[in-house]
């Protein structure tokens, strides 16, 4: 059973939501999770009859269905992926599936009574669901608030942390995060972030503020539960990729490829795998909502295996011809991440009707500034050459990235 009176939110009308939806969960209707400007339009699609759609925030609509018309299976979730790379995906899951990983997340983190949790992720996205459904297995209290959006409301926020607290957060706002840097926090506070790469320079920015936090790194996928793997450590310790050791049940395998020089594609069998994806008409994309012939999925993330962590180097690509050369694109992104000033970078190959594709670079700074890119096309050149100059190159300031914190 899902203890629903643990989870609160400081906005009465996102806890109304979040209630709703874990009664409609708990009383074996199917649910659909979906964007704010998608809830009307999904409420309304005939193969959700029977259904409750709801954004988790302000909305929920039950969708009754019509006498004598079948409303299917009523033990599913389905939800939207964050869209790590292109557009946002609908998941489908078995609610027997999210109760599982809910309880190895629970366990992994050794969720406490005696620690205050506070969450700043939307309760929508698959990290957010799986906050709510782990504590509630628990039966651990975690509070969630609105992701603060002023230096003011930042401020508001750390004045509420104490040593007992622990936070739920997504990688970049540890940059508004500690961006104070008279205050500080000694006691043994804990900082969990997932949803994407959390990296050494956000770690640092922390250290001041926090210098005795416990930081802990959690990877994993929408299509996935969504969690494979969690790395808990001091915040001296930390170490960029490294993201500990899968979830009870979970398999991890690392398969080599003859284009990188470590590591190869991450490669998983989890219990906690969605049953397939699902388009907005109801459509199953692939043909088949069963799982593959292949219990292992393909993360498209490259990394290797260490004394039983897995570390994540980043997202596999492909190489790209591009101007008469081999372009290896985890190459280019090493080479822009080592410009000072630039906290991460994504590369990818986008078409481009002369060219037939070119390396995209999304380059993350923490305020914007015009020499970042000179200096990221000077660095790409000593390795590339005149091509460099034909890189479509996007600066991106950390205070400009969307909600769930992809780059």
């Amino acid at each position: 059973m899902l203890d629903s009176a643990v989870v609160s939110h400081v906005d009465a009308e996102a806890e109304r939501a979040i209630k709703r939806y874990l009664i409609a969960f708990e009383n074996r209707s199917s649910v659909a999770i979906v964007a704010p400007d998608r809830v009307e339009m999904m409420s309304n699609q005939p193969w959700l009859a029977g259904w409750q759609v709801t954004d988790c925030t302000s909305r929920f609509e039950p969708t009754p269905a019509p006498e004598g018309v079948a409303t299917g299976d009523a033990d599913e979730l389905i939800f939207e992926s964050s869209g790590t790379v292109g557009d946002p995906k609908l998941v489908r899951y078995r609610k027997s599936t999210i109760r599982a990983c809910a309880t190895a997340i629970a366990q992994t983190l050794g969720l406490d009574p005696d620690r205050e949790y506070i969450s700043l992720v939307n309760p929508r996205f698959a990290y957010g669901l799986s906050i709510i459904h782990s504590h509630c297995i628990a039966g651990v209290p975690v509070q969630f608030r609105p992701t603060p959006v002023s230096v003011s409301e930042w401020a508001a926020l750390r004045d509420v942390l104490r040593g007992n607290s622990t936070v739920y957060l997504v990688p970049h706002q540890s940059f508004w995060l500690a961006q104070d840097v008279s205050w500080r926090l000694d006691g043994p506070v804990e900082l969990i972030f997932a949803g994407t790469a959390l990296t050494q320079s956000m770690v640092d920015n922390l250290r001041p503020s926090f210098p005795n936090a416990t930081v802990t790194n959690m990877y994993g996928q929408a299509e996935l539960g969504p969690r494979v793997a969690t790395c808990r450590a001091a915040i001296d310790d930390f170490a960029e990729g490294d993201v500990g050791r899968p979830l009870p049940g979970v398999n991890v395998r690392v398969d080599a490829r003859d284009d990188i020089d470590r590591g190869g594609n991450i490669v998983v069998d989890s219990p906690f795998r969605m049953s397939g994806y699902v388009t907005m008409s109801g459509a199953d994309p692939n043909g088949s909502s069963q799982r593959a012939v292949s219990n292992w999925w393909t993360t498209g993330d490259i990394g290797c295996l260490n004394k039983g962590h897995l570390h994540v180097l980043g997202r596999a690509a492909d190489d790209v011809n591009f101007l008469g050369n081999r372009v290896r694109l985890h190459d280019v992104r090493a080479v822009v991440r080592s410009v000072p000033g630039v906290l991460d970078a994504r590369v990818s190959a986008v078409p481009h009707q002369v060219y037939g594709q070119r390396p995209s670079v999304r380059v993350l700074v923490k305020a914007p500034n015009d020499s970042v890119e000179m200096a990221v096309r000077k660095a790409l050149g000593h390795t590339m050459g005149a091509a460099a100059g034909a890189i479509l190159i996007s600066i991106i300031d950390w205070a400009s990235l969307p909600e769930s914190g992809k780059l």
